[in-house]
């Protein structure tokens, strides 16, 4: 556990790999050593035996060997380890030389006792390996055959020198394995190492962005993983990890927008509240002090009527108040559930000139439609003449105008656009901002005067946001008097 701990990803990936290809390695290449010096030591040994039998073979079939020994002598002088070869043919009775190469070689008595006790036991060969008791140091072999010519038992021994040759020759094999071993575990551990460290790398990845992503609250992570299914894996879990993150921002974000929501919706009915009983405390005082002289004093007929007229004037107005705030509250509240139909917004604009012309609620100003004719909007009839009508008493009561325009255009998207202006004084830029917002008044003395609830801009604001168009209010670019361009969807 201490080493895992010391070692990262790539280092315990890569040890394991290059231990156990060690050990292989090492264990083939020991086998394969000890088989090729096994095979060495064998063909040296079959050479002498192949020798021997040539040599058994002419005494049994009554052949001259003298000119197979010069031969022997001969080849295998040329021979880097063979060339001391040495053959010595023995009489089996008393180990006097019969024929040989070379010098005679020597035996000593416990060879020549070994050498007899084997082909007594019935052996082939007698073998005599490395090291030998003999004072030449030779390696050697011993066979027994009888002569063919005298039935004479002789022994024959073929010896080769055990020196720095013979040696090399059967050690040579060892250093060419290990060499390849060499480079085979080269090949190996750089290929381990490789390895390891593209199937650690895509770990050490994902430990820095686990690491990051606990640290910082803003670390988004890339998909720089490799190409295999480790790397897959790691891409997966980076994009679950960023549409998970991307959630939680969308949510925070969206819960702060419904927090704000909900405290601009709870400041807008406190403030809804607050102005709705300031707005009712003066016509209600009004109306209680009429009634109240009314009830205690003794007026004439003529000054009764006034105070009545005076009364009358302040609960109308009580009436309009409360009627504009039941609509701005249903506007308010159920914006995706009014009630939509095909109209044509030059019959609405149309019905309301006339009852301009008929009642003359507007006094001396004129109203202007410029509405095309088929001009097909999507909406709520009472909701849009209800537009036209406030903006149409806004204008006759504060423009201090002569006329005022209503006009449309189609655009080339799916609305129709609106324009309604007067010729008066219009409104200065720093209550532009401001016009929409519920008993907003420019000059609020002059319009409790003129009889309005303050709530007229906002109804018309809020009908056009529940009908999913735009508005906005501006100055007029020819005339500087007061211009509100809307939009409203087109049927289709």
């Amino acid at each position: 556990m201490a080493l895992e701990k010391l070692l990262d990803t790539k280092w315990r990936l890569f040890l394991p790999r290059v231990i156990s290809m060690t050990i292989i390695l090492v264990g083939m290449a020991a086998w394969q050593v000890y088989r090729e010096r096994s095979y060495r030591r064998e063909f040296i040994v079959q050479q002498l035996e192949i020798v021997a039998d040539r040599i058994a073979n002419g005494y049994e079939h009554k052949q001259d060997i003298s000119n197979f020994l010069k031969f022997v002598d001969t080849y295998f002088t040329r021979s880097q380890f063979f060339g001391h070869l040495k053959l010595a043919v023995y009489d089996y009775s008393n180990w006097k030389t019969i024929d040989s190469t070379g010098n005679p070689i020597h035996l000593s008595l416990e060879e020549k006792d070994s050498i007899k006790k084997d082909i007594s036991s019935g052996h082939e060969y007698t073998y005599h390996n490395l090291p030998t008791l003999d004072n030449g140091n030779y390696v050697y072999i011993a066979k027994s055959s009888i002569n063919a010519n005298n039935g004479r038992q002789v022994i024959i021994v073929a010896a080769l020198s055990n020196d720095n040759m013979l040696n090399e020759f059967i050690e040579k094999s060892s250093n060419e394995i290990w060499i390849i071993v060499l480079a085979l575990a080269l090949v190996s551990f750089t290929a381990a190492y490789i390895s390891a460290r593209r199937f650690s790398r895509n770990i050490t990845l994902l430990r820095e962005i686990a690491t990051r992503s606990a640290n910082e609250n803003d670390f988004m992570p890339g998909e720089d993983f490799s190409r295999d299914e480790l790397g897959e894996i790691a891409r997966q879990i980076v994009t679950l990890y960023n549409a998970r993150t991307e959630a939680l921002d969308r949510l925070e974000r969206e819960h702060d927008i419904a927090m704000h929501a909900m405290e601009e919706k709870a400041l807008q009915k406190r403030q809804l509240t607050n102005n709705i009983n300031h707005e009712l405390k003066t016509p209600i005082g009004v109306i209680k002090g009429y009634l109240d002289i009314l009830a205690d004093e003794q007026l004439d007929p003529e000054t009764q009527r006034h105070f009545i007229e005076k009364a009358r004037n302040h609960a109308n107005r009580l009436v309009n108040l409360m009627q504009d705030v039941s609509a701005i509250t249903r506007l308010e509240e159920g914006q995706n559930q009014i009630s939509t139909e095909r109209l044509d917004f030059h019959d609405i604009a149309y019905s309301f000139a006339n009852d301009v012309a008929e009642s003359g609620i507007m006094g001396n100003m004129k109203f202007i439609h410029e509405i095309p004719l088929g001009c097909f909007v999507r909406g709520n009839y009472n909701l849009l003449m209800a537009v036209i009508q406030n903006l149409a008493k806004n204008a006759a009561n504060y423009s201090r105008g002569t006329e005022c325009h209503l006009e449309a255009h189609a655009g080339d998207d799916n609305f129709y656009y609106f324009r309604f202006w007067d010729n008066g004084v219009g409104v200065s830029r720093e209550h532009l901002e401001h016009i929409f917002e519920r008993f907003y008044r420019i000059d609020s003395g002059r319009a409790r005067k003129s009889g309005g609830t303050g709530l007229g801009l906002a109804i018309v604001y809020n009908t056009i946001i529940a009908h999913h168009g735009k508005i906005k209010a501006s100055s007029h670019p020819a005339t500087g008097g007061f211009m509100i361009e809307f939009s409203l969807p087109k049927w289709k």
